[in-house]
Formats: structure tokens, sequence, C-alpha cells
């Protein structure tokens, strides 16, 4: 990969322009994860009884899951993962993605 030149810098995210001998060219995004995995690991380990207040229902955080991971979901299911709760969900119960979670509920 060639060199590359830094698009943008924003919430921990960075995008680097690679332009290739062959006239085409790659944009190549990294983020700095370990906040993120950090403030999930906190959340999940505090998370205490699942019988508490707050904690049933429909709407309580399960996960944070860093933004250049997302969007590669995004991309590997075509947008499918957007409108497929099933398809998000089986992600997030994935030993691979347990990290994510902050909660230790089945999702």
């Amino acid at each position: 990969m060639a060199k590359g030149k830094v698009l943008d810098v924003t919430q921990h995210i960075k995008s680097i322009f690679h332009e290739e001998p062959d006239n085409t060219f790659t944009i190549h995004e990294t983020q700095d994860a370990q906040p993120i995995l950090d403030y999930a690991k906190r959340k999940y380990n505090d998370y205490g009884d699942k019988l508490t207040t707050g904690k049933r229902g429909d709407w309580h955080q399960v996960a944070s899951i860093p933004v250049v991971i997302w969007d590669q979901w995004i991309k590997e299911t075509n947008g499918a993962i957007l409108k497929d709760k099933k398809l998000l969900s089986k992600k997030l119960n994935d030993p691979e993605f347990k990290y994510f979670k902050t909660s230790p509920t089945t999702i």
C-alpha cells in the first residue's frame, strides 16, 4: 500500500487516503476502540442483578460497538444488519464480540 495522507480525525477515528500506483485509491479507517471496550467492560461488571429496575424490557443498553466495527458489519451484510434484529443479536451473542456487551444477557 502506498504512503497515505490523513483525510480526517474525529472521535478517535482516523481516515487515511492511499493513492495506488495503478490510479486507484483506498481509504483506510482506524479507531482507538480501547475507551469503548473499557466502558463496555465497566458497565458489564457493574450490571449486578438482572431484576434491578431498568434492566428488563425493550429499552436498555446491551452493547457498545465501535463505529468502525459497525461500519464493517454494515458492509459485510450489505446493510441487512440495519433492519434485521436477529442478525445483530447473532453478532452480539457471538463469543468473538463479547467485549462489546454491557450486560451479561443473551440478546
